[in-house]
């Protein structure tokens, strides 16, 4: 008899575990932060990609922070995301963004109706309410990652969803400023580290459900 009730009990997790696999397929575009690349993905996409998520599924954005303001830049991501759902059907897409692709996937939903052609949106380390090491550099979206920015005025708190960040982040200062919407506090790693870590990859899939 319990026997029977472990196996039983494997074959629900195994059946729950494949339905929650089934409600994760749609595409997922990852938009790098301040002076990136869509490379700075490479070990997360890998990880989704070894967990058996569609290839095919998985987009890296590029746009030009050094140049380009968050605005101008969450324009090109609307324009990016209509390809990516052209290739499939008009799907949904989820995103996840990393620092200042946090900020340009907000415009995104806010300015170009990104929140109704996305399912889920994790952001990790974004300074969603600025950071001050923003005051050591000088470009448009430097500016705009400014506390106080005229861009983060115009967002008034919207377009967030769920939102990952570290304590001891180092780059978005005040930490607790990549706190936005339902927020998770994940492993204690650097700003950088958020791209790597397998336990914030954890976190990043556990946020995309």
């Amino acid at each position: 008899m319990k026997r029977t009730a472990i196996l039983a009990s494997v074959a629900l997790a195994s059946v729950l575990a494949c339905g929650q696999a089934a409600a994760q397929t749609e595409p997922i575009v990852f938009v790098h932060g301040y002076s990136g690349s869509s490379s700075n993905w490479s070990t997360m996409i890998s990880r989704f990609t070894a967990s058996g998520y569609p290839s095919n599924k998985l987009y890296g954005f590029n746009y030009n922070s050094l140049l380009v303001s968050d605005t101008a830049s969450g324009a090109q991501l609307a324009s990016y995301v209509s390809t990516v759902r052209a290739r499939h059907g008009g799907e949904r897409v989820s995103i996840v963004a990393h620092s200042n692709g946090g900020l340009v996937s907000r415009a995104f939903r806010v300015f170009n109706g990104g929140s109704s052609v996305m399912r889920r949106f994790v952001t990790l380390g974004t300074p969603h309410s600025g950071t001050t090491s923003a005051w050591a550099c000088f470009s448009p979206a430097c500016f705009d990652m400014r506390p106080g920015s005229l861009f983060l005025l115009s967002l008034a708190g919207r377009g967030c969803d769920r939102s990952l960040w570290s304590a001891v982040d180092g780059v978005i200062l005040p930490a607790s400023s990549a706190r936005c919407g339902n927020s998770t506090q994940v492993a204690s790693v650097g700003h950088l580290s958020l791209l790597t870590d397998s336990s914030v990859y954890n976190s990043v899939r556990a946020a995309l459900r």
